[in-house]
Parts: structure tokens; sequence; C-alpha cells
């Protein structure tokens, strides 16, 4: 093993050795005069079979989110040791590595954030072993793929950068040609984003005035960057806030008027005067360093200690940052709030989805009853009985129907119920009134409970998102950040108020992709109810039911039978006749009234070990395919699918495999048992498997190919 040149021994930090994995025991030995020594730094040389890969500054400390540009480094090395480094703002990838001597660094400027790559194979070099680990993963695999990736990668990235720095970034806010970049370099940065080494938020300032100066307003400029999520103004797009920094970067170019919106809001619209420079707020803008820097191929000394702890800065302390929690300190709040004990939390944002005809709003309005008056739903205690809010962008005419009869049946029939509506409701996307619109709809709800129940508004309702969602084009409701900022939407409501909001919506044709359109909207929820059913051709639905799709941190998959009673109102109409709608009545499971489901398919293996290996794998399918599943075709020209790279499935069911025995031996049980499930399940028609651009994806495929057709 490395060791000190002058007294043999390794050289040692103050990290924990005990945090230290078993499967680097190859690659360091643990002295017993180390004692409590923190950590140990093992110094590479040539002749060494391991390899290792620093990224730096891509880490940030508090939240321990990692950047993108590192993931992609994490992904490529998936099946090898990784951990965090000593600083805690960067990331080391340990391996095996037989390839010719390297040493490389690529120091570069990614989204404004200097950043460094440094890739290590059979060259000196001393660097600390954490044991913070970041995966389950406790061996080492090659890695010389990935250091091949990486000079590919990095030698890119320079290119790019270098290429970028012979342009001239802008010339003021007024005169000459105004940005410096060709009418088609223009249209390349709005689609593909900014390159590599420039400043984003510079870039897009200048694109805006381009667009000003060509006489845009701020409508047209929205539209088309839009248009493009992984493009220029994709970051503010996904955040909600890319009209608001086209009319501030606009503003700033003198623009006497820019209509922006006009009448798609649920006001009659709104003008953006020119902004003043002194009303503008200055951005603080990121030193600019030389990029491209390389490190030259050389020796260098053993004793070195690793210099990850002086080359990463700790990051400097920013102001109007939120709280900061501790773990220890003195916190008054319940570690856990509850609307309806484990099942919808007192705070947060969420979907009831289903298909056509399976019961939506009767299922909305048999909550609305529990909430109000405190009754069990569906076995669950309510923690908050409270009033409850319903904004009706559809179907506005059934809801006093609806409402008097699940008060007449459920409620005991009382005089006024805690329940208030809307018939009207604010266009959600495009529209920067739509929060404080939606604010102080429940504002004003909640005060009118208050004064007449002395209760809280705990839950708003909004029937349907597809009704009041306000897509600008075709296609944008499968757009992910179109998604996203629809539910961003429901969550910064919900936290405004303190209560939960839910969105009803529909399921698409797909019924195995859920919610109708972009995936992110469910992946953004905290809870996701499903009504499901039977449909037959006649219209008719057997077997309603309400599904658990997602809960976030608790339990998921539960199903609740229920049938439609139809009931009538007490008067009829003018012509003398009944006037009906119908109320939920939840049935137990196995009850004679309850339809029993369909055998699950997944089931059907005959060995007990075969059939837990099989569930386990279908578990793990549904958990990780909305969250880091992607759309693509699976032949040329052939349907889009929702699917989700074998080695991400593979990781995770290993983590949930149970084995004994040496590492090796692990291993190899669990890929046994991969490998067998996989088969089957091909074998049996319930997923399919192909590659698309040298990635291997997995799927999932109806039994018999059959696919269920859902309208709305």
């Amino acid at each position: 093993m490395g060791n000190d040149s002058n007294s043999g021994r390794p050289i040692t930090h103050q990290h924990d050795l005990a945090k230290l994995p078993r499967a680097l025991a190859p690659l360091i030995e643990r002295p017993q005069w180390a004692g409590n020594a923190d950590g140990i730094s093992y110094v590479l040389t040539e002749a060494d079979p391991f390899g290792a890969i620093d990224l730096d500054h891509c880490r940030d400390p508090s939240t321990h989110s990692i950047d993108i540009w590192a993931q992609n480094f994490m992904q490529c090395a998936v099946t090898t040791y990784q951990e965090v480094t000593p600083s805690g703002s960067g990331v080391r990838i340990w391996g095996l590595a037989d390839g010719d001597s390297l040493h490389r660094k690529f120091t570069l400027v990614i989204d404004g954030k200097e950043i460094a790559a440094e890739l290590f194979r059979h060259t000196h070099k001393a660097l600390t072993i954490t044991g913070y680990k970041l995966d389950m993963i406790r061996a080492l695999t090659n890695i010389d793929k990935v250091f091949g990736w990486a000079l590919v990668w990095g030698e890119r990235r320079k290119a790019a950068a270098a290429e970028q720095a012979v342009l001239a970034v802008g010339k003021g806010n007024g005169g000459g040609d105004g940005c410096g970049y060709s009418v088609e370099q223009i249209e390349q940065i709005v689609r593909a984003g900014a390159p590599a080494g420039v400043n984003r938020s510079d870039l897009f300032h200048t694109i805006v005035g381009h667009y000003t100066g060509c006489g845009w307003d701020a409508e047209r400029i929205f539209e088309h960057l839009a248009q493009f999520p992984d493009g220029l103004g994709g970051r503010y797009l996904a955040e909600g806030r890319l009209s608001g920094e086209i009319v501030r970067s606009a503003g700033k170019f003198g623009a006497a008027v820019l209509p922006l919106f006009d009448g798609k809001g649920w006001s009659a619209g709104w003008e953006a005067k020119a902004l003043q420079q002194s009303d503008l707020a200055p951005e603080p803008q990121p030193e600019q360093e030389p990029e491209g820097l390389e490190q030259d191929d050389a020796e260098l000394d053993p004793d070195l200690v690793d210099d990850d702890d002086l080359d990463e800065e700790v990051p400097a302390s920013r102001p109007n940052l939120p709280p900061l929690h501790a773990h220890g300190d003195p916190d008054p709040r319940p570690i856990k709030a509850w609307l309806i004990k484990h099942l919808i939390p007192a705070v947060g944002h969420g979907l009831l989805s289903g298909q056509w005809g399976a019961g939506k709003t009767f299922v909305v309005f048999d909550l609305a009853a529990a909430l109000g008056t405190g009754q069990l739903f569906l076995g669950h205690t309510v923690k908050r009985q409270c009033g409850v809010l319903l904004i009706a962008a559809e179907g506005a005419d059934e809801v006093r129907l609806r409402l008097d009869a699940v008060v007449r049946e459920k409620c005991g029939n009382m005089a006024r119920a805690p329940f208030r509506w809307y018939e009207a409701a604010p266009t959600l996307l495009h529209n920067k009134d739509a929060v404080p619109s939606l604010i102080a709809m429940a504002q004003q709800a909640e005060a009118s409970l208050q004064d007449e129940f002395g209760l809280p508004l705990g839950l708003i309702m909004i029937d349907t998102i597809a009704a009041c969602a306000g897509y600008g084009r075709s296609g944008e409701e499968n757009d992910n950040a179109v998604g996203q900022a629809l539910m961003n939407v429901l969550k910064a409501v919900a936290q405004a108020i303190g209560c939960f909001v839910l969105g009803v919506d529909h399921f698409g044709k797909d019924l195995l992709a859920g919610t109708r359109g972009a995936y992110s909207k469910e992946s953004s929820g905290d809870v996701v109810l499903a009504c499901l059913g039977n449909k037959e051709l006649s219209g008719s639905v057997t077997n309603t039911r309400l599904a658990v799709r997602k809960h976030r941190g608790g339990r998921q998959g539960q199903e609740y039978p229920f049938t439609l009673r139809v009931v009538e109102a007490p008067e009829p109409d003018e012509d003398g006749e009944a006037i009906t709608t119908m109320v939920v009545d939840w049935l137990p499971a196995g009850a004679p009234g309850a339809a029993q489901p369909p055998p699950d398919p997944w089931a059907a293996a005959r060995r007990q070990d075969q059939r837990t290996a099989v569930l386990r794998l279908k578990r793990v399918l549904m958990a990780i395919l909305a969250e880091q599943g992607v759309d693509l075709p699976i032949a040329l020209d052939g349907p889009v699918v929702r699917m989700i790279d074998q080695k991400l499935v593979r990781k995770a069911f290993y983590v949930c495999t149970p084995a004994d025995g040496t590492p090796e031996q692990q291993g190899r049980f669990r890929r046994q048992k991969f490998l067998a499930a996989l088969d089957w399940a091909e074998q049996e028609q319930l997923i399919g498997a192909g590659e698309v651009n040298e990635v291997s994806y997995l799927w999932f495929v109806r039994p018999n190919g059959k696919q269920e057709e859902e309208t709305d």
C-alpha cells in the first residue's frame, strides 16, 4: 500500500476509520498505531491497480445536492465505490484501472461556477479515503471506460469554452449590432442553452435585448423561449419566473410599454412599463476565472497530503437565505403533522387522478364530508377537522346537487356544512397573478369558515387541473418543465395558506403512465390518489376503487374498493321527475359487493423464491420509473414509452435483496436473482427490453399487448 517515503507509514487524517467500507480492504490496511484517526490517505503509485476521479465544487454541503455534470460522471461509474471528499463539497470515484498512466485536470466554468475534474491512473498522488459513501456499492470495479469518457468530456468542454472566448459577448444595451452573435448563433443558443464558460445570465439579458431591438414585445419573446425547455430560458421556465426575467431584461433596454399576457390571465391583463435602472436590484456577477487550465502529467511528491481540502473553498454565507436547522436543536413543531393520519399531510400538494367515469369528483365530496365532520376516511383518523374549498373549473353546475347529497347521506343532513366553492378559476400557467389570486380566494374562504364555524381552511381542491392550466401551445401538456411549473403553483398556495392543495386530474390513454401529460406532475406531488375501475365498451365502469399511487414517506399501493349509489334530491325538477346523483359507499376488501381485482400476472411464478424476486423487480420498476424514467421511442418511428436505464433498476434491486456471505458471494447471489427475475418477466411479456443509443432500457408491457383507451 502507499506509505510515507521516510517512515514507511500510511499518511493519516482525522476521519473515522470505522466508516470505511470493507470492500476497500485491498486498498488500505488499518494499522494498530493509527488509533482513532479520522481517515487515511492512500498514495497512488504507477504500480497500483487503482484509479480515482476527483470532482471538485459539485456538492452543496448543506443540502447534499450534487450538480448535474457530476451526476453524469457518477452514472458512468455507477458500479464502483463513490464517496464524499474531505471538504464535503466534492465527490471522489474509486475503481480499478489497467490503462496507461494518466493525470489530467480540467478546470471549467459550468452554470457560472468554477469546477474541476481531475483524473488519476498509474500516477503519484496522495488521496484521502473518507468512507463517507454515496450509495450502497461496496466494491471496486474497472473504470477505464469512465476515464476515456471523461477525457472526451473535458476536451470538448475546453474546446467549446475556447471557441466562445473569441466571440464578442455584447456591445452594451444600445448601439452597434446589439449582441455580437449572428442570427444563426442566437437561435442555436436559444434552443441548446448557453455555451460552456459563458455567463448564462448575461447571455440571456443580451439575447432578450436583441429581440427587443427587433421590435418583439415580451409576450412574443416568452412564447419563443418557452418552446425550448432545455434551452437558454429553460431554468427560468422550470422555476416559473421566465416572464419576469424577460420583463426585467427588456426594461433595461428602455422599451416604452411591454404588453405581456393581455387577456390570458384571470384578470383583464396588465402592462409592464419601462423599468428604471434604480428599480432593478443589481445581479451579483460571478468572478470570471481563466478556463480550460490543465495540469501537466508531472510526477508528484508522495509525501504531499490530499490537496482536496486546500483546493475547495467553504461556501461563503449569503443574505436572504431560509432558516438553517440543525439536528438536536429545540424545535416546537410536531415531527409530522397530518390532515388525515398516515394518508394526507397537513401542508402539501398532490393529485387525485383517475379514469373517466371512475368517480373522482364523488370521492372529492366524500373526502370533504369526512374533513368537515371529523369522521374516519378510509379507516384513517382525521387529525385536523377543517373547512374545504373547491375551485370548480369544470362541472360547476353539479356542485350544489352533489354537495347536498353527500351532506344528507354522510353528514346527518346538517343545515350548513363547512364547505365553500368558486365556479371560476384563474389560469395557472403564463399568468403572474395565478398564485396571488388563488391565495386571495383561499383567504376569503378561510375568513368565512372561521367566522361561521370556527374552523380553519385545511383542504383546497381544484377540479380539474387540465381545465384551468391554460397551456399555451400544442404539446405543452407533455412538457415536464411546464408540468413542474404547474405543480409549483399548487405548492406555493399550500405553503402560503398552511393547508393541503389537491388537484383533480385525468388519466391518459396509457393507464400505466398514470396522470395525463407530463410525469413531473406526479413526481412533484406529496400524495397521488387514483380512482381506478374496469371500463367496458358500453361505457360502464366496474370494480371501482381508490388507490394510493404515491405517498411520500409512507405506504403506497393500497386499494380501497367502493361503489357509487344513486340517490334522489328531495325536490323533483320542473317536470315532476326525480333529480338524481350519486354518493360513494366504501366496501371492505373481499366483501361480496366488492369486485375482486384480476390476478396479478407478476405473482404467477410457481416457485416461491422466484415469485418473491419477480414481485421485488415489479416494485423497484414502479418506484423509480416515474422519477428517473425517460420517454423514448421503442424503435425508429415506433411508439414512445416510459422506460428506465437497466443499470438503475439493477442497482435498486440489489439494495432491496438481502444476502449473506462474503461480498463476492452476496454480489453473485443478487446478480442471479436479478437476471432470473428479468428473464421470467420478459418471457411472460410483462416487460420489454431494448437498447437505445447504446443504453439498455426496460419498460412495462401490458399482458397480451392490450392497451386500454382512455378518453375524457
